[in-house]
Protein backbone atom coordinates (compact mmCIF):
# COMPACT_ATOMS: atom_id res chain seq x y z
CA UNK A 1 0.00 0.00 0.00
CA UNK A 2 1.29 3.67 -0.84
CA UNK A 3 1.90 5.83 1.68
CA UNK A 4 -0.45 8.60 2.28
CA UNK A 5 0.20 11.95 3.26
CA UNK A 6 -0.98 15.37 4.52
CA UNK A 7 -0.60 18.62 2.62
CA UNK A 8 -0.05 21.82 5.00
CA UNK A 9 -0.48 25.52 3.61
CA UNK A 10 1.14 28.25 5.64
CA UNK A 11 -1.29 30.91 4.14
CA UNK A 12 0.52 34.79 4.39
CA UNK A 13 -0.33 38.23 3.33
CA UNK A 14 2.85 38.03 1.27
CA UNK A 15 3.53 34.48 0.71
CA UNK A 16 1.77 30.72 0.31
CA UNK A 17 4.20 28.13 1.68
CA UNK A 18 2.59 24.84 1.03
CA UNK A 19 4.40 20.96 1.98
CA UNK A 20 3.60 17.59 1.94
CA UNK A 21 3.92 15.99 5.09
CA UNK A 22 4.04 12.76 6.67
CA UNK A 23 1.87 11.88 9.55
CA UNK A 24 5.95 11.57 11.57
CA UNK A 25 6.05 15.24 10.46
CA UNK A 26 8.46 15.09 7.99
CA UNK A 27 8.32 17.08 5.12
CA UNK A 28 8.69 15.43 2.06
CA UNK A 29 8.76 18.54 -0.48
CA UNK A 30 7.58 21.98 -0.28
CA UNK A 31 6.50 24.88 -2.63
CA UNK A 32 6.50 28.68 -2.41
CA UNK A 33 4.19 31.01 -4.25
CA UNK A 34 3.40 34.55 -3.69
CA UNK A 35 0.13 35.60 -2.04
CA UNK A 36 -1.37 38.32 -4.49
CA UNK A 37 -3.33 39.27 -1.70
CA UNK A 38 -4.79 42.50 -2.82
CA UNK A 39 -6.65 40.52 -6.01
CA UNK A 40 -8.88 39.06 -3.32
CA UNK A 41 -9.71 35.26 -1.95
CA UNK A 42 -10.81 33.75 -5.40
CA UNK A 43 -7.26 34.54 -6.74
CA UNK A 44 -5.69 33.77 -3.52
CA UNK A 45 -7.63 29.89 -3.74
CA UNK A 46 -5.77 29.21 -7.56
CA UNK A 47 -2.51 30.06 -5.87
CA UNK A 48 -2.63 27.81 -2.98
CA UNK A 49 -3.81 25.16 -5.43
CA UNK A 50 -0.76 25.87 -7.40
CA UNK A 51 1.28 25.81 -4.42
CA UNK A 52 0.01 22.40 -3.42
CA UNK A 53 0.42 21.13 -7.01
CA UNK A 54 4.41 22.45 -6.50
CA UNK A 55 4.73 20.89 -3.24
CA UNK A 56 3.48 17.46 -4.84
CA UNK A 57 5.60 17.74 -7.77
CA UNK A 58 8.96 18.43 -5.71
CA UNK A 59 8.07 15.48 -3.13
CA UNK A 60 7.32 13.41 -6.14
CA UNK A 61 3.51 12.26 -4.65
CA UNK A 62 0.47 11.75 -6.34
CA UNK A 63 -2.73 13.53 -5.42
CA UNK A 64 -4.29 10.53 -4.93
CA UNK A 65 -1.99 9.77 -1.52
CA UNK A 66 -2.95 12.66 -0.09
CA UNK A 67 -5.54 11.86 2.93
CA UNK A 68 -6.18 15.38 4.23
CA UNK A 69 -5.13 19.16 3.87
CA UNK A 70 -4.37 22.05 6.53
CA UNK A 71 -4.21 25.22 6.54
CA UNK A 72 -2.82 28.00 8.74
CA UNK A 73 -4.38 31.80 8.17
CA UNK A 74 -3.23 34.44 9.80
CA UNK A 75 -6.68 35.92 11.72
CA UNK A 76 -9.90 35.12 12.84
CA UNK A 77 -11.02 31.44 11.54
CA UNK A 78 -14.11 29.67 12.83
CA UNK A 79 -12.05 25.68 12.13
CA UNK A 80 -15.62 23.40 13.13
CA UNK A 81 -17.30 25.10 9.89
CA UNK A 82 -13.62 25.15 8.12
CA UNK A 83 -14.76 29.18 7.28
CA UNK A 84 -12.26 32.21 7.40
CA UNK A 85 -14.27 35.12 9.31
CA UNK A 86 -11.87 37.30 8.66
CA UNK A 87 -7.93 37.56 8.05
CA UNK A 88 -5.17 39.91 8.84
CA UNK A 89 -3.90 41.57 6.15
CA UNK A 90 -5.80 40.08 3.29
CA UNK A 91 -8.52 42.28 1.78
CA UNK A 92 -12.40 40.67 1.41
CA UNK A 93 -11.68 37.52 3.34
CA UNK A 94 -14.96 37.80 5.44
CA UNK A 95 -16.49 34.56 6.10
CA UNK A 96 -14.83 32.65 3.15
CA UNK A 97 -15.90 28.76 3.17
CA UNK A 98 -11.86 28.19 2.58
CA UNK A 99 -12.27 23.89 3.73
CA UNK A 100 -15.36 23.89 0.71
CA UNK A 101 -13.43 25.29 -1.47
CA UNK A 102 -10.02 23.31 -1.06
CA UNK A 103 -12.05 20.05 -1.33
CA UNK A 104 -12.33 20.49 -5.09
CA UNK A 105 -8.81 20.69 -5.36
CA UNK A 106 -8.88 17.17 -3.28
CA UNK A 107 -12.23 15.47 -1.68
CA UNK A 108 -10.47 14.58 2.03
CA UNK A 109 -11.07 16.30 5.24
CA UNK A 110 -9.66 20.12 5.41
CA UNK A 111 -8.75 21.77 8.97
CA UNK A 112 -8.35 25.18 9.10
CA UNK A 113 -7.41 27.16 11.76
CA UNK A 114 -5.38 30.36 12.88
CA UNK A 115 -1.42 30.29 11.47
CA UNK A 116 0.10 30.68 14.66
CA UNK A 117 -1.62 28.37 16.67
CA UNK A 118 -0.63 25.40 13.66
CA UNK A 119 2.93 26.81 14.51
CA UNK A 120 2.48 25.86 18.19
CA UNK A 121 1.43 22.50 17.08
CA UNK A 122 4.60 21.83 14.93
CA UNK A 123 6.67 23.16 17.37
CA UNK A 124 5.15 20.90 19.82
CA UNK A 125 5.23 17.56 17.88
CA UNK A 126 8.40 17.59 16.29
CA UNK A 127 10.19 20.78 17.20
CA UNK A 128 11.89 22.53 19.95
CA UNK A 129 8.73 21.53 22.59
CA UNK A 130 8.84 17.93 21.91
CA UNK A 131 7.87 16.11 24.71
CA UNK A 132 6.76 18.70 26.88
CA UNK A 133 3.26 18.37 28.52
CA UNK A 134 2.66 22.17 28.73
CA UNK A 135 4.56 24.51 26.30
CA UNK A 136 3.63 28.27 25.12
CA UNK A 137 4.86 29.36 21.65
CA UNK A 138 5.34 32.91 21.24
CA UNK A 139 6.29 34.41 17.65
CA UNK A 140 8.23 37.87 17.28
CA UNK A 141 8.05 39.48 13.75
CA UNK A 142 5.83 42.12 12.07
CA UNK A 143 3.41 41.36 15.02
CA UNK A 144 3.33 39.16 17.78
CA UNK A 145 1.05 35.70 18.10
CA UNK A 146 1.44 32.43 19.88
CA UNK A 147 -0.24 29.28 20.59
CA UNK A 148 -1.12 27.63 23.77
CA UNK A 149 -0.65 23.76 24.45
CA UNK A 150 -1.83 22.27 27.69
CA UNK A 151 -2.11 18.58 28.81
CA UNK A 152 -0.47 17.34 25.76
CA UNK A 153 -3.03 19.66 23.36
CA UNK A 154 -3.50 22.86 21.81
CA UNK A 155 -5.48 24.84 23.90
CA UNK A 156 -8.54 26.99 22.01
CA UNK A 157 -10.70 28.29 24.74
CA UNK A 158 -14.13 28.77 25.01
CA UNK A 159 -14.66 31.23 21.69
CA UNK A 160 -11.76 29.19 19.82
CA UNK A 161 -10.19 32.15 20.07
CA UNK A 162 -7.28 31.10 23.01
CA UNK A 163 -4.01 31.84 22.41
CA UNK A 164 -3.96 35.44 21.39
CA UNK A 165 -0.75 36.32 23.71
CA UNK A 166 0.27 39.25 20.80
CA UNK A 167 -3.10 41.13 22.77
CA UNK A 168 -1.90 41.03 26.18
CA UNK A 169 -1.45 44.40 27.75
CA UNK A 170 2.03 45.38 29.26
CA UNK A 171 1.83 48.91 29.80
CA UNK A 172 -1.17 51.00 30.22
CA UNK A 173 -1.76 53.71 27.91
CA UNK A 174 1.37 52.55 26.00
CA UNK A 175 1.45 52.71 22.45
CA UNK A 176 -1.16 51.48 19.67
CA UNK A 177 -0.50 48.65 17.76
CA UNK A 178 -1.42 49.16 14.24
CA UNK A 179 -3.42 46.00 13.60
CA UNK A 180 -5.38 45.57 16.87
CA UNK A 181 -5.46 49.19 18.19
CA UNK A 182 -4.82 47.70 21.18
CA UNK A 183 -2.93 50.48 23.53
CA UNK A 184 0.02 49.13 25.50
CA UNK A 185 0.07 45.42 24.59
CA UNK A 186 3.41 43.21 23.70
CA UNK A 187 2.88 43.67 20.18
CA UNK A 188 2.84 47.79 20.30
CA UNK A 189 5.95 47.28 22.43
CA UNK A 190 8.08 44.06 20.98
CA UNK A 191 7.06 43.37 17.52
CA UNK A 192 9.39 44.56 14.62
CA UNK A 193 6.68 47.13 13.77
CA UNK A 194 7.11 48.39 17.22
CA UNK A 195 10.40 48.28 16.96
CA UNK A 196 10.86 49.89 13.87
CA UNK A 197 8.30 52.87 14.82
CA UNK A 198 10.49 53.70 18.08
CA UNK A 199 14.00 53.62 15.95
CA UNK A 200 12.47 55.99 13.21
CA UNK A 201 11.13 58.37 16.06
CA UNK A 202 14.88 58.49 17.36
CA UNK A 203 16.12 58.96 13.96
CA UNK A 204 13.58 62.14 13.60
CA UNK A 205 14.69 63.25 16.65
CA UNK A 206 18.09 63.62 15.55
CA UNK A 207 20.02 60.23 17.35
CA UNK A 208 22.93 59.06 15.67
CA UNK A 209 23.07 55.50 14.47
CA UNK A 210 24.47 53.39 12.11
CA UNK A 211 20.87 52.19 10.44
CA UNK A 212 20.86 54.95 7.57
CA UNK A 213 23.90 53.67 6.22
CA UNK A 214 22.86 50.32 6.76
CA UNK A 215 19.72 50.65 4.94
CA UNK A 216 21.82 53.19 2.11
CA UNK A 217 23.81 49.75 2.00
CA UNK A 218 20.67 47.54 1.31
CA UNK A 219 19.34 50.16 -1.02
CA UNK A 220 16.10 49.54 1.16
CA UNK A 221 13.51 51.86 3.07
CA UNK A 222 12.50 48.76 5.56
CA UNK A 223 14.34 47.81 9.15
CA UNK A 224 14.58 44.31 8.83
CA UNK A 225 15.43 41.91 11.53
CA UNK A 226 18.61 41.17 9.44
CA UNK A 227 19.32 45.17 9.77
CA UNK A 228 18.56 45.01 13.01
CA UNK A 229 21.25 42.10 13.68
CA UNK A 230 23.77 43.58 12.15
CA UNK A 231 23.45 47.46 13.95
CA UNK A 232 23.91 45.11 17.46
CA UNK A 233 26.95 43.32 15.53
CA UNK A 234 28.40 46.87 15.19
CA UNK A 235 26.91 47.87 18.47
CA UNK A 236 24.93 50.31 17.52
CA UNK A 237 23.88 52.23 20.40
CA UNK A 238 20.33 53.54 19.51
CA UNK A 239 19.65 50.05 18.25
CA UNK A 240 20.56 47.96 21.81
CA UNK A 241 18.72 50.72 23.72
CA UNK A 242 15.22 49.96 21.39
CA UNK A 243 15.48 46.14 21.37
CA UNK A 244 16.74 46.20 25.25
CA UNK A 245 13.69 47.98 26.03
CA UNK A 246 12.23 45.23 23.92
CA UNK A 247 13.44 41.97 25.60
CA UNK A 248 12.33 44.15 29.21
CA UNK A 249 8.71 44.16 28.27
CA UNK A 250 8.59 40.52 26.58
CA UNK A 251 10.24 39.15 29.44
CA UNK A 252 7.14 41.27 31.55
CA UNK A 253 4.83 39.64 28.99
CA UNK A 254 6.62 36.58 29.51
CA UNK A 255 6.58 36.63 33.64
CA UNK A 256 2.61 36.89 33.37
CA UNK A 257 2.33 33.67 30.77
CA UNK A 258 4.47 31.71 33.41
CA UNK A 259 2.32 32.81 36.23
CA UNK A 260 -1.06 32.20 34.59
CA UNK A 261 -0.50 28.85 32.80
CA UNK A 262 2.89 27.07 34.36
CA UNK A 263 4.49 25.60 31.59
CA UNK A 264 6.79 23.36 31.30
CA UNK A 265 8.40 25.84 28.27
CA UNK A 266 8.20 28.90 26.50
CA UNK A 267 9.14 28.62 23.35
CA UNK A 268 10.19 31.70 20.76
CA UNK A 269 10.04 31.99 17.30
CA UNK A 270 9.33 34.52 14.43
CA UNK A 271 11.92 36.62 12.10
CA UNK A 272 12.87 38.94 15.17
CA UNK A 273 13.57 35.84 17.54
CA UNK A 274 15.67 34.31 14.37
CA UNK A 275 18.19 37.44 13.47
CA UNK A 276 18.35 38.24 17.21
CA UNK A 277 17.43 34.76 19.74
CA UNK A 278 21.05 34.41 21.33
CA UNK A 279 21.69 38.03 22.50
CA UNK A 280 17.46 38.61 23.07
CA UNK A 281 16.01 35.15 24.45
CA UNK A 282 18.61 35.41 28.27
CA UNK A 283 17.84 39.25 28.47
CA UNK A 284 14.19 37.88 28.55
CA UNK A 285 14.49 34.97 30.29
CA UNK A 286 16.06 36.80 33.08
CA UNK A 287 13.58 39.56 33.67
CA UNK A 288 10.68 36.58 33.40
CA UNK A 289 12.29 34.61 36.11
CA UNK A 290 12.77 38.12 38.19
CA UNK A 291 8.79 38.66 38.10
CA UNK A 292 7.28 34.94 38.58
CA UNK A 293 5.71 34.77 41.42
CA UNK A 294 6.76 30.67 42.15
CA UNK A 295 9.98 30.79 42.36
CA UNK A 296 10.93 26.85 43.11
CA UNK A 297 12.25 25.16 40.15
CA UNK A 298 11.75 27.69 38.61
CA UNK A 299 15.03 27.45 36.85
CA UNK A 300 13.51 24.02 35.11
CA UNK A 301 10.79 26.65 33.14
CA UNK A 302 12.78 26.35 29.21
CA UNK A 303 13.11 29.22 27.56
CA UNK A 304 14.01 28.30 24.61
CA UNK A 305 14.23 29.44 20.52
CA UNK A 306 11.93 27.39 17.71
CA UNK A 307 13.33 24.64 15.81
CA UNK A 308 11.17 24.58 12.95
CA UNK A 309 11.24 27.86 11.31
CA UNK A 310 9.04 28.49 8.85
CA UNK A 311 8.40 25.04 8.30
CA UNK A 312 6.50 25.17 11.73
CA UNK A 313 3.34 26.26 9.95
CA UNK A 314 2.92 24.00 7.41
CA UNK A 315 4.39 21.06 9.52
CA UNK A 316 1.51 21.97 12.73
CA UNK A 317 -1.00 22.22 10.06
CA UNK A 318 -0.44 18.98 8.17
CA UNK A 319 -0.59 17.15 11.89
CA UNK A 320 -3.59 18.68 12.75
CA UNK A 321 -5.20 17.55 9.44
CA UNK A 322 -3.85 14.27 10.50
CA UNK A 323 -6.10 14.35 13.33
CA UNK A 324 -8.96 15.63 12.09
CA UNK A 325 -8.87 12.63 9.40
CA UNK A 326 -8.33 10.26 12.88
CA UNK A 327 -10.95 12.13 14.26
CA UNK A 328 -13.59 11.45 11.18
CA UNK A 329 -12.75 7.88 11.12
CA UNK A 330 -13.34 7.13 14.60
CA UNK A 331 -16.58 8.87 14.47
CA UNK A 332 -17.80 7.10 11.65
CA UNK A 333 -16.82 3.58 13.02
CA UNK A 334 -18.27 4.61 16.19
CA UNK A 335 -21.35 4.91 14.33
CA UNK A 336 -20.95 2.17 12.48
Amino acid sequence: MATRYAIGVDLGGTKIMSAVVDAQGRVIGQAKKSTHAEKGPSVVLKRIEKAMDEALESAGVQKEQIEAIGVGAPGVVDSAKGVVVQLTNLPGWHNVPLARALQRWQAVPVMVSNDVRMAAVGEHRVGAGQGSHSMIAVFVGTGIGGGIILNGRLWVGWRASAGEVGHMVVLADGPYAVGSGIRGSIEALASRSAIERELRASLAAGRQSILPELLKQKDSDAITSGILAKAVSNNDPLTIEVLRRAAYYLGLHASALINAFDPQMLIYGGGVIEALGDWLLPQISEVAKQHAINKVNLDQVKIVPAKLGDRAGVIGAALMAFDLLKTQRDGARTSA
